[in-house]
């Protein structure tokens, strides 16, 4: 059995430097440890850098994902709201 050739280093530095500043600069310090992380394991084990780039990748996903939910529902809802009171005020 083969194993695969060992990731590009410079794409994983790319790619956890990029975690890093967007993780930073969106709030998320989760992804931005993951990004620091594959920095410091990127010399002595690539492929586990290039792990911890995918997981923080998908976790600066899901927390990006979460943040457009709960605004879309803050609008949602806040415009449902007015609308009962606005009928309520203008009824009563």
């Amino acid at each position: 059995m083969t194993l695969p050739p060992a990731p590009d280093r410079g794409s994983i530095q790319t790619s956890a430097i990029l975690l890093i500043v967007l993780g930073f600069l969106c709030g998320g310090w989760i992804p931005t440890i993951f990004g620091i992380i594959a920095l410091v394991q990127m010399e002595t084990d690539p492929r586990s850098a290039r792990t911890m780039n995918k997981v923080g990748w998908i976790v600066f996903c899901v927390i990006v994902g979460l943040v457009i939910l709960g605004i879309l529902a803050y609008f949602v809802f806040g415009i449902a709201i007015l609308g009962i009171f606005g009928i309520a005020a203008s009824t009563g």
